[in-house]
């Protein structure tokens, strides 16, 4: 078990993305929460053979041997693509019976083992639905091939780290913007609320009810389909694209610049519009299952939600304010490389870091 934050520094965060790796660290101080170290390392940037699995291993060896992390403690969450999901309705049963129910459904959904020497599973009890004079218990199911649980651990155990737990990035997330809105006492996507992770290849759409997660959906659109769009209409490269868009931002566009930040809008408009039509069709879907409201904002995570051009877009589309999260606010001595605005692509990492809290909530729950 955790000692939490004993010795004053929480676990290292290692968010695994498709794209990049992060980490981050924090400690505190008399006068709160204080980053230890940060780092992010873009894996197209590694020449390791090809293998994405060894531009992860050097990204996090290179980070925790030039930055100031303290300590091997880390905390780990899985690379999106390595987590399979799925939305599950089964009759009413306990937890016990209910946990090799869902062994068995995640074997023949997922085709592969679930148990001590294959895969790995996690659930949530989404809700109670509803047909007729039937009830069935609606769960969220993430499971994870053994093969590739064991193969990401035994990379980390090479650097010589110390693995305390492996997290959901949905978990994560939510974990640090709940903390930035209120230190973990103020009530966070109070009702209805919907968190948006766009990363680079992918979405992570979350929707929480009484700050319980109750619905997710992984949508294989990101920040790569919009680079991608850009490049295509313009006629530029991606990489030029990506540039660009650093470059232009609507609140920083000169007069001179304004026609091609129209440009750019026009250009991210259809793969935005795609992910809206996504979005919508999901709240479409939890407010027919579980006779809810629909959330009334999106509070978004990931680079991508940096954009206001992007935040902009699907808004517009969804008729909804999408508000950029601020997973780092009140964190201190954050420095350029977590800055401000750069805090929302921080929330997986900063969460894993979180991680002690959660399980010191779990204790106190169950006191």
């Amino acid at each position: 078990m955790f000692k939490v934050f004993d010795s004053g520094l929480s676990p290292i965060g290692i968010d695994i993305g498709s794209h990049a790796v992060r980490l981050m660290q924090f400690r505190t101080t008399a006068g709160g929460l204080s980053l230890q170290a940060a780092c992010r390392i873009e894996l197209d940037s590694l020449d390791a053979g090809g293998q994405a699995s060894a531009r992860q291993v050097t990204a996090i060896r290179h980070a925790i041997s030039t930055q100031n992390f303290s300590g091997r403690d880390v905390v780990v969450s899985l690379p999106t693509n390595s987590v399979h999901a799925k939305s599950v309705r089964l009759p009413q049963m306990p937890d016990s019976d209910l946990d090799q129910a869902l062994k068995w459904e995640a074997k023949d959904r997922f085709g592969f083992e679930i148990g001590e020497s294959g895969g790995q599973i996690v659930w949530f009890r989404a809700g109670e639905v509803r047909r007729g004079t039937e009830v069935k218990d609606e769960l969220l199911l993430f499971a994870v091939e053994g093969g590739v649980l064991t193969g990401i651990m035994q990379e980390l155990l090479g650097l010589r780290l110390n693995v305390r737990a492996v997290d959901l990035a949905p978990c994560a997330t939510f974990r640090s913007v709940r903390r930035a809105a209120g230190a973990g006492t103020t009530p966070v996507l109070a009702g209805t609320g919907a968190l948006l992770d766009i990363g680079h290849a992918g979405t992570q759409f979350m929707i929480t009810r009484d700050e319980e997660l109750v619905f997710y959906k992984h949508i294989d659109l990101g920040g790569k389909a919009v680079n991608e769009a850009i490049a295509a209409k313009l006629g530029i490269t991606a990489a030029e694209a990506v540039q660009m868009r650093a470059r232009l931002t609507t609140d920083a566009a000169n007069a001179d610049e304004a026609p091609l930040n129209q440009a750019l809008r026009d250009a991210m408009r259809a793969p935005l519009e795609e992910l809206a039509r996504e979005l919508d069709m999901c709240m479409r879907y939890y407010v027919v299952t579980f006779r809810g409201a629909r959330p009334e904002s999106i509070v978004a995570t990931g680079r991508q939600a940096g954009c206001a051009q992007v935040r902009e877009t699907l808004g517009n589309a969804l008729n909804l304010q999408v508000e950029e999260a601020q997973p780092l606010r009140g964190v201190q001595n954050l420095g350029d490389v977590a800055r401000p605005d750069r805090s929302s692509e921080w929330a997986i990492a900063a969460g894993l870091s979180l991680y002690p809290l959660h399980a010191r909530a779990r204790v106190e729950a169950a006191a």
